[in-house]
């Protein structure tokens, strides 16, 4: 999985000191970081998502537990709810 390796490689960037890192890890890092944020939205919402459905927690829930406000939690998710769990938070 591609994004898992864009994830640890950021994560790897991310733990040195700015200072120390040469101009082609700066550039890997900025880049990661921009592809990996890109794709955030989509990927949160499929997570919050498929919390959501587990019929475990409720929206209010979701938001205590995250600190995403209940809403916000919920628009992320609605792309990817099916029917019936597109209920409002």
């Amino acid at each position: 999985m591609e994004e898992a390796a864009d994830v640890a490689e950021l994560a790897r960037l991310l733990s040195r000191e700015v200072d120390t890192l040469s101009d082609d890890e700066l550039l890997s890092l900025i880049a990661t970081w921009g592809a990996l944020r890109k794709a955030a939205p989509e990927g949160i919402g499929r997570a919050v998502a498929a919390l959501y459905q587990r019929r475990r927690l409720s929206w209010p829930q979701i938001s205590r537990l995250t600190g995403i406000p209940a809403m916000t939690a919920h628009d992320w998710a609605r792309p990817y709810l099916a029917g019936d769990d597109q209920e409002e938070a």
